[in-house]
């Protein structure tokens, strides 16, 4: 999870999960799944260190890629997605992508649920309402989590320089996150614990590219800076 959490934010989540009785293994990958005496199902992960760990379920986050074979030669693709603009139009016309197929003009092909259901509303208003009515896609990365009392949410990009805030670290009502800081601008916000109005709040620093305020404000005010 270094590519979204600081140092910081990784820490109160480790030793939340420790404490839930979760085990966390850092720097290991599963090479094999071994079943069980019957074949039924798994019941062993193999670990790149040859370890192995016994369980009752395992569950797969190994991520994805676009499966864009179909259209080779036919489309043009990048990063084995089908290439877009901000219209959800393909090299060929009246042939349109969206969701996870589509790499559409940001710096990162988008896997999320809010873009395939927004850029599935975009691409049938362009087909009904036509490209000039509707205007090009434009979407904020968006990723959330909500377990137990926890619940968190980032926008925009973990680019540039991340800073951190906490108001409180109490797991029974923990409020803290980082900004990240690009340019003079903040260009990605993470905060566990907002209220509505604090996250629409990061939300449109993001979106509008609001003039961050120096780290130490930020530290020190934390959503209060932007609010």
């Amino acid at each position: 999870m270094e590519r979204l959490f600081t140092p910081e934010l990784a820490t109160f989540y480790e030793e939340f999960y420790s404490k839930k009785g979760a085990t966390i293994m850092k720097g290991r990958l599963v090479k094999a799944l071994k079943p069980g005496a019957d074949g039924s199902r798994a019941e062993v992960a193999v670990l790149d260190d040859g370890s192995e760990v016994k369980g009752d379920l395992f569950v797969g986050g190994t991520g994805a890629k676009p499966n864009g074979e179909l259209f080779a030669g036919q489309l043009e693709t990048d990063r084995g997605a089908v290439k877009v603009d901000g219209f959800m139009q393909s090299s060929v016309k009246n042939v349109l992508a969206i969701g996870d197929v589509a790499a559409f003009p940001l710096k990162r092909w988008q896997q999320h649920v809010t873009h395939c259901r927004l850029s599935a509303a975009h691409a049938a208003s362009v087909i009904l309402e036509g490209p000039e009515k509707t205007g090009e896609y434009d979407y904020l990365p968006f990723f959330y989590s909500r377990v137990f009392n926890l619940s968190w949410q980032f926008y925009g990009v973990n680019e540039g320089t991340p800073v951190f805030f906490s108001h409180s670290q109490d797991p029974s009502a923990p409020k803290f996150g980082s900004f990240w800081v690009k340019d003079g601008k903040i260009v990605g916000t993470f905060l566990e614990g907002g209220a509505p109005e604090e996250n629409t709040a990061c939300k449109n620093a993001v979106a509008e590219g609001k003039a961050a305020p120096s780290a130490d404000t930020i530290a020190k005010d934390g959503i209060k800076s932007i609010a």
